[in-house]
């Protein structure tokens, strides 16, 4: 599109097309696009220009933020949009009117990722996009080799690509419906499985028992893991803890073992 489009049309194509990914789960996994909401997800995206395919910013957010903005006006991707079409885009409450159409990233096959002195999380069950996001911005700071999502929610939904702050653009994550062939997969490259459990039996946290060569396994907010997927995992591991709570936030226990897993 031209320089020079200015879009006043709430059933413009392009803004139709960035609702319908905002929305639709098969629409993104069609054309393995994503969207990002916000100026400091979009300022991130920015910085990997091959993946931002289009941007929409509102006359308001341009006249506070342009400045930020001016190497995409540059490539053509920019789209400006009036305050009214922006708020027909908008995915949360208070939005600042800028707005991305994004390529999910191209990732290598996970088969060649895994190492056998690899450091990986694995996300069984997760539906809260808020945990997801979290736990990507925290395997992100800790440096987790990738992240490994069977049966939990989409990676790349809006509210976890909003929570997760950019992060989701850096991690390597990789999403399966076969937890117990994953959990295969891991342990037939010599990585060892942690299945994170508040129970007893479990080997409680401590100095040596993460590391190079693992995978932690982080259950459903309100079930946890399966328990065929505890016995694939063949190992098991608890957060000491005194007080009330019986079990801990998933990701808050994500974020301590991620923790262990790096510092050991």
């Amino acid at each position: 599109m031209p320089k020079d489009v200015y879009i006043t049309a709430k059933d413009n194509p392009a803004v139709k097309r960035y609702r319908k990914l905002r929305d639709q789960k098969k629409a993104r996994r069609a054309e393995g696009l994503f969207v990002a909401e916000g100026l400091r997800i979009v300022a991130d995206a920015l910085r990997y220009p091959a993946m931002v395919q289009q941007l929409f910013v509102t006359d308001t957010a341009w006249a506070h933020h342009g400045d930020a903005l001016t190497a995409a006006q540059e490539s053509g991707m920019l789209l400006r949009i009036s305050d009214a079409v922006g708020e027909t885009m908008h995915d949360t409450a208070h939005g600042q009117g800028v707005f991305a159409v994004c390529r999910v990233p191209e990732r290598a096959p996970l088969e060649t990722v895994l190492r056998p002195e690899g450091r990986y999380l694995v996300l069984c069950g997760l539906q809260d996009p808020g945990n997801m996001g979290m736990i990507l911005r925290t395997a992100d700071a800790l440096g987790i080799e990738a992240v490994l999502s069977a049966g939990s929610c989409e990676l790349f939904a809006p509210k976890v690509v909003r929570a997760a702050m950019g992060s989701v653009l850096r991690v390597p994550v990789y999403e399966t419906d076969d937890a117990l062939g994953l959990a295969a997969m891991l342990a037939g490259r010599e990585i060892v499985s942690f299945a994170a459990v508040p129970a007893q039996g479990a080997d409680v946290l401590r100095d040596g028992l993460l590391g190079d060569g693992c995978a932690v396994w982080i259950g459903n907010e309100g079930s946890g893991l399966p328990q065929d997927v505890i016995d694939a995992c063949g190992r098991a591991v608890t957060i000491p803890m005194s007080g009330g709570p019986e079990s801990l936030n998933a990701a808050m226990a994500a974020g301590i073992l991620m923790w262990e897993m790096r510092r050991q």
